[in-house]
């Protein structure tokens, strides 16, 4: 019998030595099928994610037109659920006009606390005159400082936020359409456009 033993040793070594080659085989192709399935997954977001970006474009494009305009572009506060900045990144305006995307990055909540706070209080701001409108004196030095004298706001909200944005529509000059009319034409633009907001991080 003793003479079995290293036999025996051996064979259960085999099988071990098999076992353990197999269960590491299992857990690379597993992994591998992860990655591939992460993979697809990040490619179909990114698709789905241009998708979006350009139906938001046309819907701010339709807006500048449609309310004869000179700047159209989505303030976003972030991170989402805890907020404490300002970002621009989706806008459109008419050329000649200075973009407004530059001077809003990481704008903290905190300079602009009352204007946030508007903000997030109103579905619809109908503004005629910056400077008398605009109690908020950051809000109010950096609206004007880039020509803006009158604007029409919308604030956006989806299934989990109250607020994840707010349209800006701005003009050099007095707004053309009645403010009805304009409620409309942000709602329309608002409703297109705030389930599809991608999230700023």
């Amino acid at each position: 019998m003793v003479e079995y033993i290293p036999s025996i040793i051996s064979a259960i070594g085999t099988i071990l030595a098999a076992w353990f080659a197999y269960n590491q085989y299992s857990k690379n192709k597993l992994t591998d099928l992860k990655i591939e399935k992460f993979k697809k997954d990040e490619e179909e977001r990114s698709h789905r994610r241009a998708d979006n970006s350009s139906i938001v474009f046309g819907e701010l494009w339709t807006v500048l037109h449609e309310l004869n305009a000179d700047r159209v572009y989505i303030v976003q506060p972030h991170p989402l659920g805890n907020e404490s900045l300002l970002s621009i990144y989706y806008e459109v305006k008419r050329k000649g006009i200075e973009p407004m995307k530059p001077h809003v990055q990481d704008l903290h909540i905190s300079e602009v606390a009352k204007f946030s706070s508007d903000l997030v209080k109103n579905l619809f701001i109908y503004v005629t005159d910056i400077d008398k409108q605009i109690n908020d004196k950051c809000a109010q030095s950096i609206l004007s400082s880039y020509g803006c004298q009158a604007a029409i706001i919308k604030r956006l909200n989806d299934n989990r936020y109250d607020w994840i944005g707010s349209i800006f529509c701005e003009f050099t000059h007095p707004i053309d359409v009645p403010e009805e009319e304009a409620r409309e034409i942000m709602h329309e633009a608002a409703k297109n456009i705030q389930y599809l907001l991608p999230e700023i991080r």
